[in-house]
């Protein structure tokens, strides 16, 4: 959860404005299964039947990943799409909130959702014995009864799996959460994501040592992610009170709308940045990559105007606005910069390369001015 929106990821259907992404290398984990019994001798139908499983699984997994975006709605959090990975689902908040009770009750939705499953599969087992039940998880039995009995058991393993203290898996927000009820936010995340490496370690080896590839993949993903997650918030601690006026870049390229490509190239040669504010009446219109001048440069296009290019549009942020919240959209969004209005103007651009060398100097000074 708050993660930026994963690259590569196809799109599969759309509930409540919330994108259903598949990421690529989805494909990885059914083509494994297949492979792999294939090698082992299995008869096609019976893979099939395990992918089917799989996928049984994953719809599982897309369900809980809602529970946590729909709660965080009723918070004021939107949710911009939630991907499919070989390892499980990403929800992409916008931003995880830093009241503990709302963060907790946002994470604790997604294995509730399990739960929930759960409980309505035992609920139509029951109705048509449970005996049946019993023999299908003990005995392998082939009735239909066993894909509610295989329903049963996933959702009560993803339940019990995502409340592992493995941070950030659901399991080591919660424990943050309820740490940052008492301690404060940046000593709590710190402790979690001690915790978290710790299953980090653990998921790998035992995947490891054990044939379970995919969760030594997904210890390794908690191991860097639980890192990155504890630098965020250190960063945002350091941040408190400083605002996008006191960390934005003056010095920047901007250039009118009707500039041509050529005079634009001619400005890169000279010593301009890696993007380029276009202007409109004096505001920005958007943003232009040193890639998209190369790419117009190569099809011969340098009398065109910019306004012709496919320009980048981003969202402008104003001086008095918290450095943190801003540098947490320009990179979930994946913009190069944001550029800075104040009365009516373009006064500066907002960058994450100059926001790490005024964090470099608060270190170095001791101070928290810029």
């Amino acid at each position: 959860m708050a993660a930026p929106t994963l690259r590569g990821g196809l799109p599969l259907f759309s509930f409540k404005g919330i994108k259903v992404l598949v990421h690529w290398t989805f494909v990885l984990l059914p083509a494994w299964i297949i492979g792999s019994g294939l090698m082992e001798g299995r008869a096609v139908e019976q893979l099939l039947a395990e992918v089917g499983l799989v996928l049984i699984v994953f719809l599982c997994v897309v369900l809980h990943e809602f529970g946590h975006a729909l709660t965080a709605r009723r918070f004021g959090i939107r949710t911009r799409d939630i991907t499919l990975l070989p390892i499980g689902g990403v929800a992409s908040l916008e931003r995880m909130p830093e009241e503990p009770r709302q963060e907790f009750w946002i994470t604790i939705a997604g294995p509730l959702v399990n739960l929930v499953i759960a409980a309505l599969a035992l609920v139509v087992i029951a109705a048509t014995g449970l005996s049946l039940f019993f023999s299908d998880v003990l005995l392998g039995a082939t009735t239909w009864t066993s894909v509610l009995s295989f329903v049963f058991v996933a959702n009560v393993s993803l339940f019990l799996f995502n409340l592992v203290p493995a941070f950030p898996m659901d399991g080591g927000r919660i424990l943050r959460s309820l740490l940052s009820m008492r301690l404060p936010r940046d000593r709590a995340t710190r402790i979690a994501s001690m915790v978290g490496r710790v299953f980090a370690v653990a998921f790998i080896g035992y995947g490891v040592f054990f044939g379970q590839p995919f969760l030594a993949l997904i210890g390794v993903f908690v191991y860097f992610a639980a890192g990155a997650e504890a630098r965020n918030v250190e960063q945002q601690t350091r941040l408190r009170g400083i605002t996008v006026g006191q960390v934005m870049r003056t010095r920047f390229w901007a250039m009118p709308q009707d500039t041509t490509v050529q005079g634009a190239v001619d400005e890169l040669l000279r010593g301009g940045d890696h993007t380029v504010v276009v202007l409109q009446g004096g505001l920005p219109l958007g943003v232009l990559l040193r890639e998209d001048l190369m790419n117009a440069v190569q099809a011969g296009t340098t009398t065109v105007p910019l306004a012709s290019l496919p320009i980048r549009a981003v969202p402008a942020v104003q001086p008095g606005d918290s450095a943190h919240t801003s540098i947490q959209l320009l990179r979930t969004e994946g913009h190069a910069l944001l550029p800075v209005i104040s009365a009516g103007a373009l006064v500066g651009v907002l960058e994450a390369e100059n926001l790490a060398e005024f964090l470099q100097l608060l270190k170095a000074g001791g101070q928290r001015s810029a």
